[in-house]
């Protein structure tokens, strides 16, 4: 009997791969969208109360969700394989993904609950 030299998830990677391209689609849509708004406000064009009507809307919040939703996805699944295939020890690599997991998990709590909290 042959024995197992590293324990598998015994997937493709196809729902990996499939999530990494939908993430950075969402990504290329939104991120421009933010870009845009942070230069009219560095140029002036844009005030804090116009920034503040934009940011207040329904519509915005619902984009900025989405957004870091697919942030965090892209993120965690570009970590997650670097992670896989450049640390040798299991145990390392358990423990790395799964801090990364608490720390992004934190990041996109936060950024969802002041977005959220905007206006009441």
């Amino acid at each position: 009997m042959k024995l197992i030299k590293e324990p598998g998830s015994a997937r493709s990677g196809f729902r990996d791969w499939y999530l990494q391209r939908l993430s950075a689609v969402v990504l290329a849509v939104l991120l421009p969208l933010s870009f845009v708004v942070l230069i009219l406000v560095y140029t002036g064009h844009l005030d804090q109360f116009g920034l503040l009507d934009i940011v207040d809307n329904f519509i915005s919040r619902l984009l900025h969700t989405i957004l870091i939703i697919a942030l965090i996805v892209h993120a965690y699944m570009g970590l997650k394989v670097m992670i896989e295939d450049y640390v040798p020890v299991i145990g390392w690599r358990v423990s790395l993904i799964g801090g990364m997991l608490v720390v992004m998990s934190g990041f996109g709590i936060w950024w969802l609950a002041i977005i959220w909290a905007w206006g009441g």
